[in-house]
């Protein structure tokens, strides 16, 4: 198994049980994976596990193609390290620390810090 096989194994015992509560669990879905630090939004908590749903799906995909699917992860670097420097980032900056949903920061921050150390760069863009 290599680190890309663990990614992606990663990615879905983290993802299967957020998909799960945020497009069929409502209001209390949103409350255990947002933390309560959101508002209920149908809208939003669709669209974002719709979006988590993709990279789910991606990361099943990748257990057998490893190389080919780690677009997937880089994706998840983008939107997650934007994210924290949009979000998370101000509300640190102006003490309001308490707003931020730690366990989702959590997540990210690792995702953030390990994944560009995982992808095949030279693979995905080297010269061929």
């Amino acid at each position: 198994m290599t680190l890309l096989h663990v990614a992606y194994a990663l990615n879905i015992l983290v993802l299967i049980p957020v998909v799960l509560l945020a497009l069929l669990g409502g209001e209390a879905g949103n409350r255990r994976v947002f933390q309560d630090k959101f508002p209920e939004s149908e809208g939003t908590r669709t669209i974002v596990g719709s979006l988590w749903t993709a990279i789910l799906v991606g990361s099943c995909i990748g257990l057998f193609y490893p190389i080919q699917m780690s677009p997937v992860l880089i994706l998840q670097v983008v939107y997650k390290s934007v994210w924290l420097l949009v979000f998370v980032t101000p509300r640190l900056a102006a003490g309001r620390g308490r707003e931020v949903p730690w366990g989702v920061t959590i997540v990210f921050l690792v995702v953030v810090v390990s994944y560009p150390w995982i992808i095949p760069w030279l693979l995905l863009f080297g010269s061929h």
